[in-house]
């Protein structure tokens, strides 16, 4: 398997309000986002979601200074 996209959260695009770099390796693109999202399957074939999204922390987290939180829903 290769590399094919990466997401990384950019603090100095926070007053942006879109911080979270969606990558293209491939093409060596990229853009800007508020939210990021994917649907996936396990093994069972249920789906599962893994979703990235600017100021969705919660609790610890957010007392902690986070404000962007990956998340896996299924």
């Amino acid at each position: 398997m290769k590399t094919v996209k990466t997401v990384h959260y950019c603090k100095t695009d926070k007053k942006t309000g879109k911080p979270i770099i969606v990558t293209d390796v491939i093409n060596n693109k990229y853009k800007n986002v508020s939210k990021w999202s994917m649907d996936l399957f396990d093994e069972n074939d249920n789906p599962v979601r893994i979703e990235v999204e600017f100021n969705n922390s919660t609790g610890k987290a957010m007392r902690q200074g986070a404000t962007t939180v990956l998340k896996i829903i299924r």
